[in-house]
């Protein structure tokens, strides 16, 4: 399944889900970035998914870096993964795209 959203002010991004990984990609065309709009992006993509309970998050920025989301008591916090290509994050998340 993969989506994409914009709206008014808001992160423009499209996002894929494999297994149990959930992939948001930047698309930095207009609009606030991921990162600044993140709790809002969440919220979407949760609405399409039914929750993100189970997934793994990761988010592309606008430069091409892989890195991971992970939420901590309702608070959405960013960790590196620093990779480059999606096949990477993929190999080190393999355990949750079976």
């Amino acid at each position: 399944m993969s989506a994409q959203f914009q709206a008014e002010f808001r992160a423009d991004y499209r996002y894929s889900v494999e297994g149990m990984v959930i992939a948001i990609v930047e698309l930095n065309e207009w609009g606030k970035s991921v990162a600044n709009d993140l709790d809002n992006v969440l919220d979407e993509i949760q609405d399409q998914v039914g929750g993100l309970g189970g997934y793994a998050v990761v988010y592309c920025d606008q430069m091409g870096i892989w890195d991971g989301v992970r939420l901590e008591r309702g608070l959405a916090r960013f960790y590196e993964l620093g990779e480059t290509a999606f096949e990477r994050v993929a190999a080190r998340l393999l355990h949750l795209l079976e």
